[in-house]
């Protein structure tokens, strides 16, 4: 008898936010939006659409393209014009693709941040780092894979050895390798990866080798940073793969009905279980009279 899949790779960066996370979770609360913070979650789908599409600023064309995006609409189109119809175009379709995500937003509201959001993207100084149109532009490695190869969206896969399932955002084939992306609308660290992302895509390597068979080895990944357009590649390391399956088994446990510690630097004022997170702790307060 098959093993039933128990754990997603998402369930794994929630570890390292906060176990209780996986544990609440696992309990079908659903976490949605945390109250107050609707314009961030509604900006993050509209970011997450965008690096699906970063190939459109360049007229390129994708295999489920239905057709190549035109390069202008007219001789007269600025590089800025062109760019801000890709934006445009881009976040219409948002509602329909994310009818589920987005099911409790106000249209008035969501058409208001919508609007917010590609105008501050248009502005030449929108990010920390620089002008963010020009910095997708630039070239550089991942863009280059995916322009030469394109990419899979969205590629689910299952493990039964492991237990585990995850999708990952881009998947890159080239002759050689089977190449994980991540797409992040967080903050980006100066340097490299967060150290959640390596464990991410250290998952998702290991369910890719056994998807697509013994001689497939997972050696990188590119994680985007989508709001400050930052594209960073790093290496799959073996610690990074004990780490993940240290925190495999551990999420497992949780998910078996094992009550954890918070996290150290548990987010409490943002989480949407903080009430139920409390509600638990008082009662087992009282059970074993702390």
């Amino acid at each position: 008898m098959k093993s039933q899949v128990k754990v997603k790779v998402s369930d794994l960066t929630r570890y390292l936010i906060c176990p209780r996370l996986v544990y609440f979770s696992a309990k079908e609360h659903h976490e949605g939006m945390a109250k107050g913070k609707e314009r961030g979650f509604i900006e993050s789908i509209l970011l997450k659409e965008l690096a699906f599409n970063l190939h459109k600023f360049y007229g390129e064309r994708k295999e489920d393209d239905p057709e190549p995006e035109p390069e202008a609409e007219s001789e007269t189109e600025t590089e800025e014009e062109h760019a801000k119809r890709v934006i445009d175009d881009t976040v219409d379709g948002v509602e329909m693709i994310y009818k589920e995500e987005l099911k409790d937003v106000e249209k008035d509201f969501f058409e208001e941040v919508k609007e917010d959001f590609i105008r501050n993207l248009s502005m030449s100084t929108n990010t920390e780092n620089g002008d963010w149109l020009e910095k997708v532009r630039t070239e550089n490695g991942l863009l280059e894979l995916e322009n030469a190869y394109g990419y899979e969206r969205e590629h689910a896969m299952l493990s039964e050895k492991l237990s585990m399932s995850g999708s990952v955002d881009k998947l890159i084939r080239t002759e050689e390798e089977v190449i994980p992306c991540m797409i992040k609308t967080g903050k980006c660290p100066e340097y490299s990866v967060w150290k959640s992302d390596r464990v991410q895509l250290a998952a998702y390597a290991m369910l890719i080798e056994e998807e697509f068979g013994f001689e497939t080895t997972v050696k990188r990944g590119f994680v985007e940073y989508i709001r400050n357009a930052e594209f960073r590649e790093t290496q799959i390391r073996r610690r990074d793969r004990a780490l993940a399956l240290q925190i495999l088994k551990r999420v497992k446990r949780i998910k078996g009905g094992v009550f954890p510690e918070k996290g150290g630097n548990a987010p409490c004022d943002k989480c949407v279980f903080a009430e139920m997170c409390e509600t638990r702790k008082t009662l087992l307060s009282t059970l074993f009279g702390k």
